[in-house]
């Protein structure tokens, strides 16, 4: 049957909601993140994590930025149904990645973590692939164009 369009269902609306909360949330937190002064960042999240704010390093952070900024609009082009929502959770998932790779291979960074420093790097993960298999499985649907 030509000229018929797939309409997507409730679960589609949930999760791409979920989508946007998460992703907002994301950008949020990445601008507290960039623009807080070691002062106010002492203050939210202790001394230790201040101090190990210089041994991030800029590559790191334009990954955090692309992670959290591409999978805004990911989002958002999810909610209207696009297609190329898919390559952005793909490129965000991707981002997210590379930034988590200082946290996980300095010691400093590690530490100053705790010993929970792997618990956001997994959900952001678990996340993001969520988010890829779901789009592509719905673009597969025809319900993405």
């Amino acid at each position: 049957m030509s000229g018929y369009i797939a309409k997507p269902n409730a679960l589609f609306w949930i999760l791409g909601i979920v989508f946007l909360l998460w992703n907002l949330m994301g950008c949020g937190i990445y601008l507290m993140d960039v623009i807080m002064s070691d002062a106010a960042y002492a203050d939210a999240y202790g001394e230790k994590m201040a101090a190990a704010r210089d041994f991030y390093p800029v590559w790191a952070t334009a990954a955090y930025a692309i992670a959290v900024w591409g999978g805004l609009v990911a989002a958002i082009l999810f909610l209207l149904r696009k297609r190329l929502s898919v390559t952005l959770f793909i490129l965000s998932l991707l981002a997210a990645l590379i930034c988590f790779i200082p946290s996980f291979s300095s010691e400093i960074l590690r530490d100053a973590g705790g010993p929970t420093f792997w618990v956001m790097p997994l959900v952001v993960v678990v996340l993001g692939v969520v988010e890829v298999l779901f789009s592509r499985k719905q673009a597969a649907a025809g319900l993405l164009r």
